[in-house]
């Protein structure tokens, strides 16, 4: 019997270096079957003309398209349009996979009911590839592999406001469970929290699986999104976590206040986000009353 087909799919912008690096990982994966879509929403050639000398000849597996113009978060839906695998797996074009993460990932969907997203440990790495010690929201979540109610993983993140879930390299799920576009959540599109709206679709639905061995490698560098929008993601916590109790998470008031307070933890002291902290004492009151 075949194996199922997983695609990898990568929003590429401008990293030829690290995108080579990326998909190389993918080439090196023990899973036999496997595509990869680029979707390139560079403003240069330089990806382009990569793929081409190094790639797009040698390997059919590989389906690259240049967006004729930057489609920003459109890219990542056409990505996802494009593919043609019962699972997904996102790659950032800077982060990279072990060789074992889609065989290790796809055995859960392949032998236990109701999985709709199983995730792992990420292993933080510099510009060059070194080992970095955990971020606070990276570091290792259990000692051993979980597999556990959607909603309790999903809560976790939600009360210590913080994606401990995993970037987008890190989570693997099937194509037919994500239906909202990716990054949308109860009809938002949520831009800079768009990995984790788009796991709270899944963890929704069904049991999610940890595995705490690093299966992929999340590349922390000045130039990526991450560090230059990072900050602002913090506008969008307190709408995902009220949207999120409409799908069963944060289902007592205590869970609630306890997400409710870790979130005003991390932008009190700040004047921009004066309106949310006015949100959050008016929620509070209304919880006592």
């Amino acid at each position: 019997m075949e194996c199922p087909l997983v695609s990898v799919v990568i929003p590429a912008y401008n990293r030829p270096h690290t995108l080579k690096i990326a998909i190389d990982s993918v080439l090196e994966q023990t899973y036999p079957n496997i595509e990869i879509i680029i979707c390139d929403d560079s403003t240069t050639n330089e990806v382009q003309e990569m793929l081409e000398d190094s790639y797009l000849d040698s390997f059919p597996k590989i389906k690259y398209y240049k967006n004729d113009k930057n489609l920003f978060l459109g890219n990542w839906h056409k990505c996802f349009d494009l593919a043609s695998g019962e699972y997904i797996n996102y790659l950032m074009d800077d982060d990279i996979f072990h060789k074992e993460k889609i065989a290790r990932m796809i055995y859960f969907f392949e032998n236990f009911e109701n999985i709709t997203l199983v995730t792992s440990y990420r292993q933080t790495i510099d510009e060059s590839g070194a080992i970095l010690p955990p971020l606070y929201a990276t570091e290792r979540l259990y000692e051993e592999t979980r597999i556990m109610d959607g909603k309790m993983l999903a809560n976790v993140a939600l009360t210590h406001c913080l994606n401990v879930i995993g970037e987008p390299t890190t989570v693997f799920f099937k194509k037919t469970d994500l239906i909202e576009r990716f990054g949308v959540y109860k009809g938002k599109q949520y831009s800079l929290l768009n990995d984790l709206a788009s796991w709270l679709n899944l963890l929704s639905k069904g049991k999610a699986v940890y595995i705490p061995e690093a299966l992929s490698y999340f590349r922390i560098h000045p130039n990526q999104n991450n560090q230059t929008l990072g900050q602002n993601a913090f506008t969008e916590w307190l709408d995902i976590m009220i949207a999120s109790r409409d799908d069963g998470f944060l289902d007592t008031d205590d869970l609630f206040r306890t997400a409710l307070h870790s979130y005003h933890e991390r932008i009190k002291g700040r004047p921009q986000f004066a309106v949310d902290i006015k949100r959050i004492e008016m929620i509070l009151k209304t919880l006592e009353s």
